[in-house]
């Protein structure tokens, strides 16, 4: 998908999101494993709000992204905020095929951008892409949304972002098969006076928490730890969204 329209506003839409509380737990758990002030290879960075909040706690960052229009904007964000050095690139990328000039200290990967690909075959091709880029006892960190927050959350339900750039309204379609919610995003955005309409689609796959660390494992890592999201708590059952902590064995 190559989120034309949605990288636009794709900032404004996750105003709620906690970049700073993110990039400080990634921050704690590289401390306590000696990674502290590495190089992180931020894969599907978005538009780098993370990549950006991780930068300004000393990493150097390698943001990566498949899609061109959210590097643009991301190109943009870094612009604005003065970040000029080449502690800090960014390039058109898919996490399944990265090739990097040398391999880093640790990489993360944000906001379940994971649970985008259509099967699991897509998500080993992405985990042994990380563990190649990755140094020999590099840490890689990531999320990925639980069936709970599929069946029960995002399920047949509609959002709606009534907002002065932008009213867009978010609808999901739950199917059991592959635990898979497929979501239309609809933009209505003011132009010289009249709305006009556009249109993008994406699916999300969920999978058991189980099948994900014998992935892991598949592709070479050792799973240090899960979380419920971004707290210290082991994740349970109503837990939405899992953090991963593996390091490349």
């Amino acid at each position: 998908m190559s989120y034309g329209v949605f990288a636009k506003y794709y900032d404004l839409l996750t105003k709620n999101v906690n970049y700073a509380g993110y990039a400080e737990r990634v921050d704690f758990i590289l401390s306590c494993l000696g990674k502290k002030g590495g190089t992180i290879i931020d894969a599907a960075c978005g538009t780098a709000s993370l990549g950006a909040k991780l930068y300004n706690l000393g990493y150097k960052i390698i943001g990566v992204d498949s899609s061109e229009s959210m590097i643009f904007e991301a190109e943009k964000k870094r612009a604005l905020l003065g970040i000029e050095d080449k502690s800090f690139r960014l390039s058109v990328s898919d996490i399944r095929e990265l090739s990097l000039s040398s391999p880093a200290e640790a990489a993360v990967c944000s906001l379940d951008a994971l649970n985008h690909f259509g099967g699991i075959s897509d998500v080993g091709r992405a985990f042994l892409s990380v563990k190649n880029s990755l140094k020999r006892g590099g840490v890689f960190i990531f999320d990925m949304n639980t069936p709970y927050k599929h069946k029960s959350v995002l399920e047949y339900n509609t959002f709606v972002y009534d907002l002065p750039e932008v009213y867009t309204v978010w609808r999901n379609e739950y199917f059991e098969s592959g635990c898979t919610v497929a979501i239309t995003l609809d933009f209505f955005v003011n132009e010289g006076g009249s709305y006009k309409k556009y249109t993008e689609k994406f699916s999300e796959r969920a999978y058991k928490k189980e099948r994900v660390t014998a992935l892991l494992d598949r592709c070479g890592f050792e799973v240090l730890g899960l979380y419920d999201e971004l707290k210290s708590a082991a994740p349970g059952p109503r837990t939405e969204r899992i953090l991963y902590v593996a390091r490349r064995k």
